[in-house]
């Protein structure tokens, strides 16, 4: 069915667009009774929502936020079905209503990108999520808000330009320590280190990761990766060990790759990190980090809006828990 216009609406009411205007936006004192009541029942009838990148034109302030997140693949799109993208966009979306903003979800692939949705959208601010060290100057640089970036970092050595920005993140390194320390208690001596594709070079969730896990697992490591959550995708990637495993242990960087991996290898002790929801009702429940992904989002809104209005940056970082269940037992081979 074709959307309603404001006009339409003022047609049907018998009022001017100004007086439609004003009872939407609750500037309605002068507006009678009567004429309120009509317009609200005809708003709710037809479900008409306002043009809010219109009305941000004409008042110039914006109640926009954009929330990009990264991909280095042309043409793709955010998968809502991973836990840490819907728990991330759950707190974004929430704590931007609460506030009375809108958002704006979107995935980039490139500077360009991020300029395009500048000229067509008036934003307030933006969240950021997973931006590589590689393209973090780029997009940074063409981005004309305040910003909160979560699970970014950068090349500490180069300075930055001087604008309103957030940096929201868990300690990375030490989540892989403290899983390296429990798995050394468990005796496990040959390690499967898996997770998505990245640079080892170069700073990174996964890489700060795979770093603080060297540091302090005691034993031998062994390393696969995979583009995608996909099934297919993980069993082509670990093929070669389909038939013998030279490890008795899995550490994976996502729970959505661990419980995957739980079906390839069902033998093998599996420790996971997210804490996602589904983690309770898999076989056996996974032992995994939990990570409040939820407050991650909230907290990048309420940084951001202080940016907006004050100008400030700050960094945050979240705690982390491991929660042992059943998914990782102690090697009890010879």
């Amino acid at each position: 069915m074709k959307k309603i216009t404001l006009k339409e609406i003022a047609q049907l009411a018998g009022v001017s667009v100004m007086t439609v205007s004003n009872v939407i936006r609750e500037n309605d004192s002068k507006v009678s009774l009567e004429t309120k009541e009509k317009i609200q029942s005809l708003v709710k009838k037809y479900n008409y929502v306002p043009n809010q990148n219109a009305s941000n034109l004409r008042t110039g302030k914006s109640s926009l936020i954009g929330v990009l997140f990264y991909s280095n693949r042309k043409n793709s799109t955010t998968d809502f079905t991973d836990p840490f993208i819907s728990s991330i966009v759950t707190g974004v979306s929430s704590a931007a209503r609460e506030n009375g903003y809108f958002t704006m979800i979107h995935s980039v692939q490139s500077p360009e990108s991020v300029v395009t949705l500048q000229m067509n959208w008036k934003f307030a601010g933006f969240v950021v999520i997973g931006l590589p060290s590689d393209d973090f100057y780029k997009i940074d640089s063409v981005i004309q808000t305040p910003v909160s970036y979560i699970d970014t970092y950068w090349q500490e050595d180069k300075p930055l330009k001087k604008k309103p920005r957030n940096f929201i993140e868990t300690n990375e390194k030490m989540i892989s320590r403290n899983v390296a320390s429990f798995i050394n208690e468990l005796h496990h001596e040959n390690v499967l280190f898996y997770s998505f594709d990245f640079d080892k070079s170069k700073p990174s969730v996964i890489q700060k990761r795979y770093l603080g896990f060297k540091e302090k697992f005691q034993g031998n490591i062994f390393e696969r990766s995979t583009s995608s959550a996909d099934y297919q995708s993980i069993l082509q990637s670990v093929k070669d060990y389909l038939s013998a495993q030279p490890f008795t242990l899995i550490y994976t960087t996502a729970d959505i790759l661990a419980v995957k991996l739980n079906q390839i290898f069902k033998d093998i002790s599996v420790i996971g990190i997210d804490n996602a929801e589904f983690t309770d009702f898999v076989t056996p429940k996974l032992t995994t980090v939990a990570i409040d992904q939820v407050k991650k989002g909230e907290v990048a809104i309420e940084r951001l809006l202080e940016s907006i209005e004050s100008g400030t940056s700050a960094y945050y970082e979240l705690e982390s828990q491991l929660i042992i269940r059943d998914s990782a037992w102690i090697n009890q081979a010879e």
